[in-house]
């Protein structure tokens, strides 16, 4: 997505009044968690953050819903190819990319009209994703120029049975088993439609309608494995929007697999809202209200803004995780690397986790806070804080998420009900940068261990007691 163009987002300020009085009004040191609670792990007692570990407890799974990534249309180049490597090492599930019928290409007119097809530049770019381990998740947008009204990429189709056929064909090659066969390949229809061609949900220029027919194209495709569809993609969480297209939904008997929408903002708690929110909304629609949510472009702010290069911007990142692991499916952080404008000169050091390769592709704090946040598998459970605990080994990441950047804090932290005996402590902080301490060797004696962490500002630390392999002295 060209963020250049969001001009109803423009002149916003880096941190909406709204967002910041509620973050005031909160602990000013959050600590982030996960999926369903149980057994409860993690206690927060005081007005200031004391957090104690039940190693004990008997834990849900943990599913990393954060692991999904989004680059942007500001190319219309690869531009996975050059960072695979770094993007691999982040182990990540999906991969959405948009303009992926006007960028690459895929549909022309042979000489007598009838529409011809390649996706050999599709095709590049997915074989990229593919390479970093991931799989595609492919908004269907825009509209081809030689489909499209006036050639313009944003209008709705001159024949909406050709759209339906665009959608058909997109499907059967990448998800058709004589084709890329691949499985469980996820299609969005559209990219922010009420932002990109000023959709709506009714009148003339209708996304029910655009929809409908991407539905009939993929209903229609033949020999495929497994894949979704479903949207509506919006900006962020509108109302009308989502009870507008459950109300379609359900009267044509529309096929959706999953409800999807964007959400910019700097206030992590919002993101636990929209959840509630969508369930309130779908109540009256059984057989929808219980589909997956994604939200398929996410972070602290939808315009250029330096705090994607900064520290602000990893807290950020794992205090809105606390926020999400339950409730959604997906969440894809935009962006992966950075973009250049649509004249393809203007670097821009922005959104990305990595900077531009001619930047030298270098790692964000962003990037790091992901990386730390990938080790915190095996089971846990949330209250005020994110604990997991593997094979002996419990693992608990904090994070001092201050939108003013004032706010150091001292962190009592202590783990319970440990088996006597010598433990390896590790701890890895990300503040200037990703630094880690030596290890400790540490002797438990009565069942607990005891510490204490500076936090500044918005940085982040992960901690881990592994059992030593050395006797108790």
């Amino acid at each position: 997505m060209n963020k250049l163009r969001k001009l109803e987002h423009q002149n916003k300020l880096l941190f909406s009044l709204v967002g910041l009085l509620t973050l005031l009004a909160s602990l000013p040191f959050l600590i982030f968690g996960a999926a369903t609670i149980k057994n409860l792990i993690i206690k927060a007692t005081g007005t200031t953050a004391n957090i104690t570990v039940d190693t004990t407890a008997k834990l849900e799974p943990i599913e990393p819903v954060w692991n999904s990534y989004a680059q942007g249309g500001e190319s219309s180049t690869d531009m996975i190819a050059p960072v695979i490597t770094q993007i691999k090492a982040l182990s990540p599930r999906y991969i959405r990319i948009d303009h992926v019928f006007d960028h690459f290409q895929v549909v022309d007119r042979n000489a007598d009209g009838t529409l011809r097809f390649s996706f050999s530049r599709l095709d590049e770019i997915i074989n990229s994703i593919i390479q970093t381990g991931a799989l595609p998740f492919i908004s269907l947008s825009y509209m081809p120029p030689v489909l499209a009204q006036g050639g313009n990429i944003t209008a709705q189709p001159t024949d909406w049975n050709e759209w339906s056929l665009l959608v058909k064909r997109t499907i059967e090659h990448i998800s058709g088993k004589n084709a890329l066969n691949l499985t469980n390949v996820y299609y969005e229809v559209w990219n922010e439609p009420d932002l990109f061609g000023n959709w709506k949900y009714y009148g003339n220029k209708n996304y029910l309608t655009l929809y409908e027919y991407a539905v009939r194209g993929a209903n229609a495709a033949v020999n495929t494995n497994a894949y979704k569809i479903g949207g509506p993609a919006i900006t962020k969480l509108y109302k009308n929007w989502i009870t507008a297209f459950a109300d379609y939904i359900s009267e044509k008997g529309l096929r959706l697999d999953f409800f999807s929408w964007h959400l910019y903002t700097a206030n992590p708690q919002e993101y636990g809202k929209n959840v509630s929110l969508v369930t309130s909304w779908l109540f009256p629609y059984p057989t929808l209200v219980n589909l997956p949510r994604l939200i398929t472009e996410w972070g602290f702010d939808s315009n250029i803004n330096p705090g994607y290069d900064s520290l602000f911007s990893a807290a950020h990142t794992v205090a809105t995780v606390r926020n999400t692991l339950a409730g959604y499916e997906q969440l894809f952080a935009f962006e992966l690397v950075d973009g250049e404008d649509p004249a393809g000169k203007q670097l821009w050091g922005r959104w990305g986790l990595l900077t531009h390769p001619a930047q030298g592709m270098l790692k964000k704090p962003r990037y790091t806070a992901f990386l730390l946040l990938n080790q915190m598998t095996g089971e846990g459970t949330w209250v005020t804080a994110f604990a997991t605990y593997n094979n002996g080994n419990t693992k608990l990441i904090l994070v001092n998420y201050d939108p003013v950047a004032n706010h150091v804090e001292a962190v009592p932290v202590t783990f319970i009900h440990l088996t006597n005996g010598n433990y390896i402590f590790k701890k890895q902080s990300l503040r200037t940068g990703l630094s880690a301490s030596p290890d400790q060797l540490i002797q438990v004696v009565d069942t607990t261990y005891t510490t204490q962490l500076i936090m500044p500002a918005n940085t982040i630390t992960l901690l881990e007691l592994e059992p030593a392999a050395s006797p108790v002295l």
